[in-house]
């Protein structure tokens, strides 16, 4: 048995490289030139940045609105008090660090749907969404565990007794919005890698209502209810977080049908080891990339306790204005992402360079606004938060390496889904690695405690290190040859294609051709 297959698996892989091979040749020299060289003519311009825009404002829309459900709760907790405040921002820097896995599978999800998709290779759309919500829900639960252990975990930082009381309260109320939040993310990516973006925008927007009126009636209630105070909030967001999913899934899988073209129903031949060591490859990756880049902020919001309480609350209120700054970010983040996925899974490189130019232009001149936004009219929207003079002073002392820093972190965002959409997560982990904790880490920890410059010595260590991440990607997409990438996705989804029969083939091949399933071992370097 193991004699008569081995030749059929070697055609195989044989088949594949002679794909990559002709794939190569058919195309121009002009691929493998660098990023900024021309990518087409002025209608064509046009036309991505219509394409773009049209994606971008729904996208910035509903990402807005759904990180509005959480800087909601935060205004609330901070007109409740600032000891509520620091102490949602405490068990905050724990769950949010526990969410980088979420965020993970959702960069999974969203490049693999998407190169499939851009292939034309639906069925696989689907396997890798049933793959994505598996895992998600498996590691639901180890996740839910250790939201009860908040308050001894933080105990490291603060021996502030009420603090960490109301910290793990927090923590352990939260802990029931985990999986109803990991299967919004799955829904969500696979919608979103089709480019079906109208559903989620719309409900995130109603989310926005949803949130603030559970917020009110929680915490200070109505009628003969007297509210729950300080523990309505967590509350308020999983009433949050259960009507996301079950909206978009009544709205678009059982009224609209967005799902049929590309699901084909429950299998357990999603789990063939060729697809479960692709997606695990590449979301753990992913995952090292988003942890290392994520956890040193949460690692700075740690060191912001340890600087008072009146510092805690202000470093909690920056991280949400950022949050809402972010919503802008991934109006283009996201359509940069898919459609150089799509482009890249149907072997068009030169499309996909073009996406970048026009998605960069567009994002950065977002940002560019956005900043100077929270920067001249930081009094009034601090105010959305809290009332607290002290506090209000501290934010003011540090909006502009603040607006410094959410600026370069933007351009990092935006060449970051470039990266994604390549499936090389190795690259992004290197650069957050090296951006993270070994410049931004080491320089707020000399500025900010050494040196004694308190929260506004942190901030400039995180100007330093999205600096350093943003100059670091900008260099390593400038040696990226993207005719070779562009033919060994496109390969790659074309092999998917042939059954069940040649899975391990087709591992085999990804191991050969692309080094790895995340194509990120030895990337494809001009």
């Amino acid at each position: 048995m193991i004699l008569s297959c081995r030749p059929r698996a070697t055609s195989y892989v044989l088949r594949i490289r002679r794909a990559l091979s002709g794939r190569l040749r058919s195309m121009g020299a002009d691929e493998a030139t660098p990023l900024v060289a021309s990518e087409g003519g002025w209608g064509d311009l046009r036309a991505e940045a219509a394409a773009i825009g049209g994606m971008a404002w729904k996208v910035s829309l509903a990402t807005f609105c759904r990180l509005c459900v959480t800087t909601i709760s935060t205004a609330f907790l901070g007109h409740l008090g600032t000891k509520e405040l620091a102490a949602g921002a405490l068990a905050g820097s724990f769950i949010g660090a526990l969410r980088v896995l979420n965020w993970a599978f959702a960069v999974s999800i969203c490049t693999l749907c998407g190169q499939a998709y851009g292939a034309k290779n639906y069925e696989l759309v689907g396997t890798w969404f049933q793959l994505g919500l598996l895992g998600l829900t498996l590691l639901s639960v180890p996740v839910m565990v250790v939201y009860f252990y908040v308050g001894d975990i933080m105990s490291i930082v603060t021996d502030d007794a009420e603090l960490l009381l109301l910290a793990d309260t927090y923590a352990r109320y939260s802990a029931l919005s985990v999986w109803p939040q990991a299967f919004y993310v799955a829904l969500r990516q696979y919608l979103q890698a089709q480019e079906i973006l109208t559903p989620t925008t719309v409900i995130d927007t109603w989310s926005v209502g949803v949130v603030f009126g559970a917020n009110y009636v929680l915490i200070y209630g109505v009628g003969s209810f007297a509210g729950l105070g300080f523990i309505g909030s967590p509350l308020a967001a999983f009433v949050a977080a259960v009507f996301q999913p079950t909206a978009l899934f009544l709205y678009a899988f059982l009224y609209k049908g967005y799902h049929k073209r590309t699901w084909g129903g429950w299998s357990w031949a999603v789990l063939n080891p060729a697809y479960v060591a692709r997606f695990a490859s590449l979301t753990g990756a992913m995952f090292l990339n988003l942890a290392l880049d994520e956890w040193a902020y949460n690692v700075v919001a740690m060191v912001a306790g340890a600087l008072g309480g009146i510092n805690l609350a202000a470093n909690s209120i920056v991280f949400n204005i950022w949050m809402l700054g972010y919503g802008v970010f991934a109006g283009f983040s996201l359509p940069i992402q898919v459609r150089i996925s799509h482009a890249l899974g149907a072997n068009q490189p030169r499309n996909a360079k073009r996406t970048l130019l026009v998605g960069f232009v567009l994002g950065a001149l977002s940002s560019i606004v956005t900043v100077l936004g929270v920067v001249l009219f930081g009094r009034p929207l601090i105010g959305v938060f809290t009332s607290d003079e002290a506090v209000v002073d501290v934010i003011l002392s540090i909006l502009p390496m603040f607006g410094l820093a959410m600026a370069f972190s933007s351009f990092h965002v935006f060449l970051s889904a470039v990266i994604e959409a390549m499936s090389l997560a190795s690259t992004l982990a290197v650069i957050s690695g090296v951006g993270s904790w070994f410049v931004l880490l080491p320089a707020s920890y000399l500025f900010g405690l050494t040196l004694r410059g308190g929260l506004a010595g942190l901030w400039w260590g995180s100007v330093l290190g999205e600096g350093a991440k943003f100059v670091l990607i900008l260099l390593a997409l400038q040696r990226l040859d993207w005719r070779v990438i562009a033919a060994q996705i496109a390969a790659a989804q074309e092999s998917s294609a042939a059954g069940d029969d040649d899975e391990t083939a087709l591992h085999k091949a990804m191991e050969l051709d692309l080094h790895s399933p995340a194509a990120a071992a030895t990337p494809a370097f001009v």
